[in-house]
């Protein structure tokens, strides 16, 4: 290093500061950045604690390897660094078990999962039951969470074509349902 004399050798932060000096300095710059690791953490992991648990590692790691930081300017990107692998690490432990496709086809939660008693299986097949310009339009609003000029942009259709099309749609299923369909509204009495 062109800095450095020749007689000595380029030292780490933690050489520089001796002692508990060095510890002291070394703790004090893991605190300050542990509120961004946690960030870091919880925006990889999506989950708050398993964030903290991530961050606890990785500083425990940084602590047993502090020597190895030569510059205080690179702990942030190198801190970063070990969050990134520690949560990676997390995926490469976890093991999925396997099940054979024999038992899995027998057990009671599959059963469970195909009931046709329920309310949601009633819904699916009522839906399922629509006719398809029916039933686009409302999976479209329903589940995709598409508005009505977005609907109408996908489908090719005027707006209010759109609000005809899920008014029946539902008009329909409250009939399939068992319950009693709404009203049309007449064309004379809709406009003021």
């Amino acid at each position: 290093m062109r800095n450095s004399r020749p007689e000595s050798p380029v030292s780490s932060i933690g050489e520089r500061l001796s002692g508990a000096d060095g510890r002291a300095a070394m703790t004090q710059l893991f605190e300050s950045m542990r509120p961004d690791l946690l960030r870091f953490a919880h925006w990889l992991a999506r989950d708050r604690s398993l964030a903290e648990d991530i961050v606890q590692e990785s500083l425990l790691r940084a602590w047993r390897s502090r020597d190895s930081l030569k510059e205080r300017d690179a702990a942030r990107s190198w801190l970063l660094t070990i969050v990134r692998r520690e949560h990676a690490r997390l995926y490469e432990r976890k093991r999925l078990e396997l099940v054979p496709l024999e038992e899995a086809l027998d057990s009671p939660a599959l059963e469970k999962a195909t009931e046709t008693d329920g309310d949601l299986f009633t819904l699916r097949n009522a839906i399922m039951r629509l006719p398809i310009e029916y039933r686009e339009p409302l999976l479209l609003q329903i589940l995709g969470g598409f508005s009505t000029d977005e609907i109408a942009r996908e489908l090719a259709l005027s707006s209010t074509a759109v609000l005809t099309r899920l008014f029946r749609a539902r008009n329909k299923l409250r009939s399939i349902c068992g319950m009693t369909p709404v009203a049309d509204v007449p064309a004379s009495e809709a406009a003021p």
